[in-house]
């Protein structure tokens, strides 16, 4: 099977961005045979969408089916002249092109935004397949059907370790209590000006201090090391879809802390040593402080239990592509690259050979 498939700009070592989890994804189904080709939006910001557009045109007529992530390439996707024979298009939403985007920690949504999500309901309704992330994402795509397939985690590279270890390997000090913050600080969605009050309340119930540790601008490959590094991890965001790192840090047994965002309490439920906590600092505080006094956490066994390794979730998508294909027998779909598939980008974890 060949896809071609139509995405953000991923990452590179210059530039490691968010797109980490879409990476994983393709090499997962890479693994799994599906020869891909990748058409990731680089270049200037005003002109890079045009651009691509002679490069989809070209390489869709070789491809069995397009997938796109996010709501705009899917765009790219369906409005590109590709010419008269159409192949199937396969849509994956990641979050905010269908949840809005804040522009405030009240969690106000840009104007552009709620235009730009009726536009993905109205494109949702013309694709051949659509995946979303979370219970929420498909609630607003109601009556449009679609499947609920979160991204999956690599088990391997996102494992527990040394705690000590990796404090001194990210360059952490053994005495303080560290909390990962997953995202950029100036990113009012992701909820920061909650999280420090939040460390505010627990430091005062622990009686020492706490580093809040942002998540942001670290290279893919050092990734599970920080989150290691850290005794938890609060999830303070207005809006998420299925946000990986909750995932992530599950598979690293790292605790967690947070709201009920995308699909947080879904995910958090039923672990030990998770808390989900009401979009209140004094709440979300002092239950930090109770997390932070025994920092143990069985999120791993979840992961697995519920088949959201990377694998596992190939799986799903391929189930995907054959029902936009009409085909019924996965041996037929997933066959063995030909060559000419363009490597990744090389600063994520590489996955060891079983």
């Amino acid at each position: 099977m060949r896809v071609l498939m139509i995405c953000p700009e991923l990452p590179t070592a210059d530039c490691p961005g968010s797109m980490a989890p879409t990476a994983r994804q393709i090499q997962s189904l890479r693994d799994l045979g599906i020869d891909t080709q990748i058409v990731d939006m680089r270049g200037m910001a005003k002109l890079k969408y045009l651009q691509v557009i002679p490069r989809i045109r070209r390489l869709a007529k070789h491809v069995d089916l397009i997938h796109a992530h996010f709501g705009y390439c899917g765009w790219l996707a369906r409005l590109a002249p590709i010419g008269a024979a159409r192949q199937p298009i396969v849509m994956s939403f990641m979050g905010d092109d269908l949840l809005g985007t804040p522009y405030s920690a009240a969690g106000d949504l840009e104007w552009f935004s709620q235009w730009m999500v009726s536009a993905n309901i109205r494109l949702a309704r013309s694709m051949d397949r659509v995946i979303v992330k979370s219970r929420e994402m498909a609630d607003v795509l109601a009556p449009t059907p679609c499947t609920i397939i979160p991204n999956g985690v690599d088990v391997e590279a996102f494992r527990p370790m040394d705690r000590t270890a990796a404090k001194n390997e990210v360059g952490l000090a053994l005495e303080q209590k560290c909390v990962l913050f997953p995202g950029d600080p100036e990113n009012p969605r992701k909820g920061h000006h909650l999280a420090l009050e939040s460390i505010a309340v627990a430091e005062q119930d622990l009686g020492q201090p706490i580093r809040l540790l942002p998540l942001w601008g670290v290279d893919p490959s050092r990734v599970a090391l920080t989150m290691n590094a850290c005794e938890a991890m609060l999830m303070t965001s207005l809006i998420e879809g299925s946000p990986n790192v909750v995932k992530e840090a599950l598979a690293c047994n790292v605790p967690i802390v947070g709201v009920s965002v995308g699909d947080v309490r879904e995910q958090l439920t039923g672990v030990a040593g998770c808390s989900i906590c009401p979009r209140d600092p004094i709440a979300i505080g002092r239950q930090l402080a109770r997390t932070l006094q025994t920092p143990t956490c069985e999120g791993r066994q979840a992961i697995l239990k519920r088949k959201l390794d990377l694998e596992s979730v190939a799986h799903r998508v391929v189930a995907e592509y054959r029902h936009a294909l009409g085909r019924q027998d996965v041996q037929h779909a997933c066959t063995v690259p030909t060559g000419g598939t363009q490597p990744l980008a090389g600063t994520l974890p590489q996955r060891r050979t079983r």
